[in-house]
């Protein structure tokens, strides 16, 4: 073969690609922590569900724990029975209020209707 001379292949000439972008792999960790930790906005959003739902679980024990006082059974946990105890005088409270206000509601009512007679 001589030099520099080139001889036309069959095949059908390559285009041109056009430039790709990479695609970004997840990091491969082999040994040590399984996982990477959280960084920035995820770790906020992250404390502020484990906040909620810490929230939500005490209220909820609260009520229970209301419920279990209000049943009239002995209740040996101290702390929960403390808390039951809280929660059902604020019911009480609650409770009072209400009919507190709807009774003036009614008397106020009934003067008015006096003053219209």
């Amino acid at each position: 073969m001589a030099q520099g001379f080139k001889m036309k292949s069959k095949a059908p000439a390559k285009k041109a690609k056009a430039s790709q972008k990479q695609k970004q792999k997840p990091k491969q960790l082999s040994k040590g922590r399984k996982a990477f930790s959280a960084k920035g906005r995820k770790v906020a959003l992250a404390k502020q569900d484990a906040e909620t739902s810490k929230a939500i679980n005490r209220k909820n024990e609260v009520e229970v724990a209301a419920r279990a006082m209000g049943s009239g059974d002995r209740f040996f946990l101290s702390d929960i029975k403390v808390a039951g105890k809280k929660e059902i005088g604020k019911n009480k409270r609650q409770l009072r209020k209400k009919e507190s206000k709807s009774i003036k509601m009614s008397e106020r009512l009934t003067q008015q209707l006096n003053k219209l007679k």
